[in-house]
């Protein structure tokens, strides 16, 4: 077992959580999320991630929400639409948390700044796009998340056909995207979350986040030593 977690998990396993993640900010929970988790393959996915401690409160959290009566579903998951528009949608005003870059990169906190134009050029460098159905710029955190697992999915490809100094480079590009944009904000926006979400669902959200980007950066910091 490594120091900075109870398991070791593979790049596939950590794309799949970036992936995961990011799609808890990009979209609303709805009826069928729910659902989709209180099934016996849902089920066994957060029995999976929850072995990551960084992971586990909030794993709980949504394992809880699928263990409500089925006839509870719809009212929780419009409380859980209330908070993510005030949250991430800015209907909260003063008391959001946006989930842009561009907003935290100074004392102006307004969008479309430096941010948006850098991670437009990372997704032109990786030949990708944002998703037509996902109407945000750039510098959204789904969309910085997605990247990252695009990262790793690519360093993973290169180990599987022995391109070592391709999978390295993109280790690299791993680290450095975590330094230099993800761990510059969101522990800022991790803390607007704590400070006003008012469902509890987002706040555990936000610390699982903010805690499995500290551990992986500290792993693959590890695994650059090491190799």
């Amino acid at each position: 077992m490594g120091k900075h977690d109870t398991i070791i998990l593979s790049n596939n396993d950590r794309s799949l959580v970036y992936r995961w993640l990011a799609s808890f900010f990009t979209s609303e929970v709805k009826i069928e999320t729910l659902e989709s988790y209180s099934s016996p393959e849902g089920r066994a996915l957060l029995d999976v991630f929850s072995l990551a401690p960084a992971l586990a409160p909030f794993t709980g959290e949504l394992t809880k929400l699928t263990e409500l009566p089925r006839e509870s579903y719809q009212a929780k998951v419009l409380d859980l639409a209330t908070a993510y528009s005030r949250l991430f949608l800015g209907v909260g005003g003063q008391h959001s948390a946006p989930p842009y870059e561009s907003a935290y990169y100074n004392e102006k906190g307004t969008l479309f700044q430096k941010p948006t134009a850098d991670i437009n050029k990372i997704l032109q460098d990786l030949g990708i796009s944002i998703e037509n159905s996902l109407k945000e710029p750039a510098d959204h955190l789904g969309v910085q998340l997605n990247v990252l697992a695009e990262y790793i999915d690519r360093e993973a490809l290169a180990e599987a056909n022995g391109n070592h100094e391709t999978a390295y480079t993109s280790h690299q590009n791993q680290i450095r995207f975590l330094s230099n944009h993800l761990l510059n904000w969101v522990p800022s926006f991790c803390e607007s979350c704590n400070r006003f979400d008012k469902s509890d669902f987002y706040k555990e959200l936000a610390n699982a986040l903010s805690a499995w980007l500290a551990m992986d950066l500290a792993r693959l910091n590890e695994a650059k030593t090491t190799t």
